[in-house]
């Protein structure tokens, strides 16, 4: 998936760890740079994307293309 703003991933990363887990560790398939600190860091990531929404592999746009094998970027107005 996706660490954008990191809210969801640093709550289930805190619960994780209230249920006992000694250690968790995050790989996110890529990571938005939106230039401010976020709550939680991915230990491993494969790509590094700016800040523009982005469809494909898995991330849907309203809904759609989800299954395309390649990641794009919705044009900027």
């Amino acid at each position: 998936d996706i660490l954008d703003e990191g809210h969801t991933l640093a709550a289930a990363k805190e619960r994780l760890l209230e249920m006992g887990a000694e250690k968790v560790e995050i790989a996110v398939l890529s990571e938005k740079d939106l230039g401010d600190r976020k709550p939680v860091q991915a230990d491993y990531d494969g790509l590094v994307l700016t800040n523009r929404y982005v469809f494909g592999m898995g991330m849907d746009a309203y809904g759609l293309w989800r299954n395309l094998p390649d990641i794009y970027a919705l044009k900027e107005d």
